[in-house]
């Protein structure tokens, strides 16, 4: 049997020991695990404070009333910070107090039924009235039927809410203060809600019956027999509209708006009525033969006053007592003399009351005077953490004794007014182990009261504790919830520490550094191992950053464990161990001033300064805030802006410096920090759309691997990205492994975009080749057409054209902008350059290109890669957005109309068969033979212009043209676009117009010569001119 069993405390013990009520917590364990702790005692009336202790705190209890007032002391704090124990601490205190014999004590735990408060209120009385009181009080009680109870009780709720609510707006009116208009609402809309019998049978029944049963019966847990928030979510039997009435309706609706804040104020209303509501079903009164509780406490201190002696109320919880808070209230500040003359004993009364509560009884705060505060919050964190471990360290001494032992050292001991704590025994001092065995105990640590932490240390105790008292990042002092949920929970793993599996893989979820994770997965520690030792790392040995220096804790922590000693030296059993914190402290209360609780506790002849931080070790790692943010990530905690940015940095940088883009024929390309996706999604500047590469999988832990390079990457770009400094070496090794992993991502990604940009690019040329008249082929456009520069085109006169022609012209012009850009793209995407940095083409991937011709392109055009050069121009993005499928009907469609605007007429011009040299001869002929006969039409068309027309409709090439304007004609149009455009371009648009504008001007001028030949013939007597008039019309026959 190992010999640190007995240190660590079986179930059985655990179960009788580690309790957090007080009620249920004998006096001997009481005394043994209760740990001083400094109050503040409030001023009612200026609300200032002041550091106090708890024999302050018995003083003021105890003090002279020779005025016949009564002596209330006011617990406050938050719940589960330990109020009810210190009354318990009182009732210990007064158990051996000199004027113990003239006391009668009377204590109301927290969780006692109603009945069970009144039998205790009247216990004085004994004899044959106490029996008979108590037995009619029983019978009462019994009558009751729980179901009709809790109806009756929704009833009188509905009753309280209308008086409370005016009593609110009266005080509203006079103190101008309208901060109670919410509670005001509450209350009208729950008036409504409990008074309607569907609510109440479909919702409201099973918590009333709740409350109405723990009341009755008592409860474990206070807050059964009070409203809680939930009370006030609406099940799905209550559906907003179902056949409710209107009000009804409404009060749901307010109910589950204000993101739940309304039905916490819900929740408050009903509890500040229930008092009074719960009085009016019980009815003590008539249980009590017509007389009140007050009453009956009034004759009992009238016989208290004749036996000399005093009445003492020790109140755990008023707050949990509702349904005689009133009638304690009264009982509480009932003086015991009048006009100046003793009628009844002097009455002291400890209450402990939850935050907030003394408010709404500003006639018991007025006689308190002091309200003394149990602090939660405002305590440093070195402090909480000391008192932890005092704490601990009590609860371990105890529970490793059993109650049944603690009772019978605290019955046989000598009483000590003095010292109430000396008769508790150290099972330290009364338990002897080998030397191994010991030096392993003494690596745990003690307290300050010298119990051993075994099998926590200091370091575990804030660690554990971490998670449940630290919230928002400040502490809390809340011993419910470390008992409950670090103490207990930890001591319930004995049986695998029996089995030497003690602490468990991923106890308590340790969060270790990435760089330590690593570390063990490269000295070859079993999976189930590497988890026990980071459990261990974590909690015990205080995070440390590095496994190449051991921390300053003891390798027989790790010993005792069976837990393998992962560090490259061996742990220091001497040094000093420091939770940093900044400021160490000596000795530091709850209160922050000097006092009970010591801030050192010992740990086998070392000094353990318990502090706030993590264990402090030597490494030749330098942590930066980038790297602290890093180890702090969760897939659920967002980077802040900083640390994403610089992260998305980072790997962007490392990776264009190790990418050698142009082997993949991908010149000028480089990786965007914009495409890194980190988790979780709601990441600042994450991808959504586009190109993404997630660093990591969503919903999953951020792997060490990932971490420790990016840290890495941190330090080399710190050093100037250079890898020459200590320690690169391993930063080298954990960035690889990370940019390796990237790399491949990206290199898939690039390609992949390389590819279906390379599609938009080749087919963006394409379509410009067809509109430029470059090709005629609707497919399989050849490389040697998409590099061809832009043949130069007809200038035209926009003023001469019409709006359609115009506008034709104007989409065409767009569509064909950035040619230069294009194939500048198309290159960077297909060739191989002279250098990464050269210019000139020195071969192409010919089986990407054919390939990228045959892929398929969405509907919007837009490049992904951005590269290295300038951006995409207006011109290149006016250009893709006409071309590409989404908008190219529109481009189509103004095409179409500009070519049935002029194709007709100008086709008709010129005959399948023309020639041009002997048409142009002709036209010359007409031209001279009009300038010889003077027949030249006035303010017609200069002859220069006419004679350029004739030059240019009779250039060389002019036949092919007109038989591509007669083939235009008869070309259906296709579905297909590339098709339609080799139809509809046949001859590019400027071509047909400006050949249009040619024939119109021709046209003009034989028309307008044709009539002056027509007016100079009717005028002529010579026949022989009448005979060349004639010849010059025949000539014009073109023209008709």
């Amino acid at each position: 049997m190992n010999p640190l069993d007995a240190y660590w405390p079986d179930a059985a013990q655990v179960a009788e020991c580690l309790r957090t009520e007080a009620e249920t917590v004998d006096q001997a364990l009481l005394l043994a695990v209760h740990q001083p702790v400094t109050l503040r005692r409030r001023i009612a009336e200026s609300k200032s404070e002041e550091a106090a202790t708890e024999n302050d705190l018995l003083e003021a209890l105890m003090r002279p009333i020779h005025d016949g007032s009564s002596v209330i002391v006011a617990l406050t704090g938050a719940s589960g910070v330990g109020k009810s124990h210190m009354v318990r601490w009182l009732g210990a205190q007064l158990d051996r107090h000199p004027q113990r014999d003239n006391m009668v004590v009377v204590s109301i735990p927290k969780t006692a039924s109603l009945r069970r408060v009144v039998e205790l209120i009247l216990e004085p009385l004994s004899g044959d009235e106490y029996d008979a009181l108590t037995h009619d009080l029983g019978r009462a009680m019994e009558a009751l039927d729980p179901p009709k109870a809790a109806e009756l009780l929704a009833t009188a709720l509905a009753e309280e809410l209308e008086p409370y609510a005016q009593r609110l707006m009266d005080e509203s009116r006079v103190a101008r203060d309208h901060s109670q208009g919410p509670r005001i609402t509450a209350a009208r809309q729950l008036r409504e809600l409990v008074r309607d019998p569907d609510i109440r049978d479909r919702w409201f029944k099973n918590v009333l019956l709740r409350i109405v049963t723990s009341s009755l019966s008592g409860t474990a847990d206070p807050a059964h027999r009070q409203f809680q928030p939930s009370d006030f979510e609406a099940p799905e039997t209550v559906a907003l509209g179902a056949d409710l009435r209107d009000v009804v309706n409404r009060a749901l609706a307010w109910l589950a708006s204000a993101n739940g804040t309304n039905r916490t104020t819900a929740a408050e209303v009903l509890q500040a009525v229930l008092d009074p509501a719960l009085r009016t079903i019980f009815r003590f009164t008539e249980a009590l033969h017509q007389r009140t509780i007050q009453e009956v406490v009034n004759d009992i201190r009238v016989q208290l006053l004749e036996d000399g002696k005093e009445l003492i109320l020790l109140i755990e919880d008023l707050a949990a007592l509702s349904g005689i808070q009133q009638p304690l209230l009264d009982i509480m500040i009932s003086e015991s003399d009048e006009k100046g003359v003793r009628v009844r004993a002097p009455i002291r009364t400890a209450v402990a009351v939850t935050d907030g509560f003394l408010a709404r009884a500003q006639t018991v705060l007025t006689r308190a005077k002091v309200e003394w505060v149990v602090p939660s919050e405002g305590i440093d964190e070195a402090t909480v953490v000391q008192l932890l471990v005092e704490l601990t360290g009590r609860y371990l001494n105890a529970a490793r004794w059993g109650i049944d032992h603690l009772k019978r050292e605290f019955e046989t001991a000598e009483r000590d007014c003095d010292n109430l704590y000396a008769w508790v025994p150290s099972f330290d001092s009364a338990t002897l182990i080998d030397a191994a065995f010991s030096e392993q105990l003494a690596a745990f640590g003690q307290s300050k009261a010298e119990y051993s932490l075994f099998p926590f240390n200091p370091i575990a105790i804030r660690s554990l504790a971490t998670s449940v008292l630290k919230v928002d990042g400040r502490w809390k002092f809340n011993p419910r919830a470390f008992i409950n949920e670090v103490l207990t929970k930890t001591l319930s793993q004995r049986p695998l520490f029996e089995q030497g599996a003690f602490p468990p893989a991923n106890f308590r979820n340790p969060e270790v550094r990435s760089d330590i994770r690593l570390s063990l997965q490269h000295r070859g520690f079993a999976q189930d191992q590497r988890g026990r030792i980071e459990s261990m790392l974590f909690h015990w040995a205080g995070d440390p950053r590095s496994l190449t220096t051991p921390p300053s804790v003891s390798s027989d922590l790790f010993t005792a464990f069976s837990v393998p000693w992962p560090f490259d030296g061996e742990g220091k059993k001497t040094s000093a161990v420091s939770l940093r914190t900044g400021n160490a402290p000596s000795t530091t209360t709850a209160g922050g001033s000097g006092g009970s609780v010591s801030g050192a506790s010992t740990a086998g002849g070392q000094q353990i300064t318990v502090d706030s931080g993590r264990t402090t070790v030597d490494t030749s790692e330098e942590a930066t805030a980038y790297g602290e943010a890093l180890e702090a990530w969760k897939p659920n905690i967002r980077l802040v802006n900083d640390i994403s940015r610089r992260t998305r940095t980072l790997v962007a940088d490392a990776l264009n410096q190790r990418l050698e883009v142009d082997d993949w024929c991908l010149h000028g390309q480089k990786v965007d920090f914009n495409w890194f996706w980190l988790p979780p999604a709601s990441n600042v500047n994450n991808p959504t759309t586009g190109l993404m590469i997630e660093l990591c999988a969503p919903d999953m832990d951020i792997p060490p691997h990932i971490v420790a390079g990016l840290k890495a990457l941190d330090r080399w770009d710190i050093k100037g990205k250079s890898w020459d400094y200590t320690g690169a070496e391993n930063d080298y090794a954990a960035a690889n492994v990370l940019l390796d992993e990237l790399e491949h991502k990206v290199l898939d990604l690039m390609l992949s975009e390389a590819s279906r940009d390379l599609s938009i690019a080749a087919l963006a040329l394409h379509r410009q080749d067809l509109l430029l008249g470059i090709t005629n082929r609707p497919e399989n456009p050849s490389l040697k057409d998409l590099l061809t520069d832009a043949p130069e085109e007809p200038l035209l006169q926009g003023e001469s054209i019409d709006a359609v022609g115009r506008k034709a012209l104007e989409q065409r012009r767009k569509a064909t902008g950035g040619r230069a850009h294009l194939q500048d793209r198309l290159k960077k995407y297909l060739a191989c350059y002279q250098g990464n940095l050269g210019s000139t083409v020195m071969a192409i991937d010919t089986e990407r290109y054919r390939q990228a011709v045959k892929q398929e392109v969405e509907d919007k055009w837009v490049f992904a890669l951005k590269g290295r050069g300038p951006r995409d121009t207006d011109d290149v993005l006016d250009a893709l957005d006409r071309l590409s499928p989404r908008s190219i009907e529109v481009l189509l469609r103004d095409l179409s109309g500009a070519v049935d605007r002029y194709l007709s007429p100008t086709a008709e011009a010129f005959g399948e068969d023309h020639a041009r040299v002997s048409w142009r001869d002709e036209m010359k002929e007409i031209v001279d033979h009009a300038n010889r006969q003077s027949s030249w039409p006035s303010g017609a068309i200069a002859p220069p212009a006419v004679h350029a027309a004739i030059e240019r409709l009779s250039a060389d090439g002019i036949e092919t043209t007109i038989q591509r304007l007669h083939k235009m004609r008869v070309v259906e149009a296709s579905p297909e676009t590339h098709r339609r455009l080799v139809a509809l371009t046949a001859v590019p648009l400027p071509r047909l117009i400006a050949i249009y504008e040619d024939v119109s001007l021709l046209r003009s001028f034989l028309a307008s010569l044709s009539k002056t030949i027509d007016q100079q013939t009717g005028s002529i007597d010579d026949q022989a001119a009448i005979q060349a008039h004639d010849a010059l019309i025949a000539a014009l026959s073109w023209g008709e």
